[in-house]
């Protein structure tokens, strides 16, 4: 190859670098963004695999920080110590109802959007007919900080019980699946997707059930903790949904959203906001955990009173009819 072939392939090879660098957009240098996510294997985790993949030649660059679930999420996001996270809707709230410092915190968090709707599974032995049932239980919590932690304190607060009081037991949820198959525990909260595949794995045999809660359950809450109230909605768990589970049962919801900081920089996340809800339906090819991800309100019924960033309020400001 003679010298001006040589040139012409370092040049090529300078400006593909350079590409790459830019994260495939010309003339503008990649944005880093961490987020944060939850354990190895978990929904967060894929979801935030699949943010990945979609926004890396949009520009983005996303560096994902495993942790317990969302509490911690929301504490670490608050403090800026990353600039995006998921967390149930409910944890904010329970976040922002500590008082003292979370509360101020509180103010630096801000909503992308809804990404999926999370099924609150009270899994009980027999004998258990209402959440004020649970009184005096052994009641498994999940990890500490994490999202089925959070919805178990605000639904057992709804029912009126002083979880002070209450026997609530700690742990990783798969150990606490096999301690209520032993009987070591009466109950287990489990927040994840309609057909969780922990709970699929659990024997036909088993001597459990999932406790019906529905619109009663609501109207108690709405006495007693009516902003946690409003978190959660009714929805029908098909029979046959768990091995376990010969009938169809009413269990609530809450959902989960990709937040920021509201310190991150406005055109950043306009930015940021303009492209994922141009790559919905990417994300949602991705992994289908991002269902809730769309302006679409019949898709999407959470989309308005959210605290969302001015970065994001500016995008659609721009897109939705007013």
């Amino acid at each position: 190859m003679n010298r001006r072939g040589i040139l012409h392939l370092g040049l090529w090879g300078v400006t593909a670098a350079i590409t790459t660098v830019l994260g495939g957009l010309p003339g503008q240098a990649a944005t880093n963004l961490t987020l944060f996510t939850a354990r190895p294997g978990s929904v967060y985790q894929r979801a935030g695999q699949a943010l990945q993949k979609v926004l890396q030649p949009q520009g983005f660059n996303i560096t994902l920080q495993e942790s317990p679930g969302s509490m911690f999420n929301l504490e670490q996001l608050a403090q800026g110590k990353g600039d995006l996270a998921f967390a149930q809707k409910d944890a904010f709230i329970l976040f922002k109802n500590l008082g003292g410092k979370e509360q101020a915190l509180a103010k630096n968090i801000t909503v992308i959007g809804p990404v999926n709707q999370e099924l609150v599974h009270i899994l009980t032995r027999p004998g258990v007919r209402s959440l004020k049932d649970l009184s005096g239980k052994m009641i498994g919590v999940g990890p500490q900080d994490s999202g089925t932690y959070v919805s178990a304190l605000l639904m057992l607060q709804m029912a009126d019980l002083d979880v002070t009081q209450e026997r609530l037991i700690t742990g990783e949820i798969r150990s606490q699946i096999q301690d209520l198959l032993a009987g070591k525990l009466d109950a287990l909260f489990v927040t994840s997707g309609l057909g969780s595949p922990s709970l699929k794995q659990i024997p036909a045999n088993a001597k459990i059930q999932l406790l019906p809660v529905g619109q009663d359950a609501l109207k108690q809450g709405k006495k007693v903790f009516p902003e946690a109230a409003a978190l959660y909605r009714p929805i029908p768990v098909p029979a046959r949904t768990y091995p376990w589970q010969p009938q169809a049962v009413t269990a609530l919801a809450t959902y989960s959203c990709l937040f920021a900081r509201r310190s991150l920089e406005q055109p950043v996340v306009y930015r940021l906001a303009q492209t994922l809800y141009k790559q919905q339906v990417a994300l949602r090819q991705a992994d289908p955990f991002w269902a809730l991800f769309t302006l679409d309100k019949q898709q999407n019924p959470f989309i308005t009173g959210l605290n969302y960033h001015p970065g994001v309020r500016q995008y659609l400001g721009e897109t939705q009819p007013r």
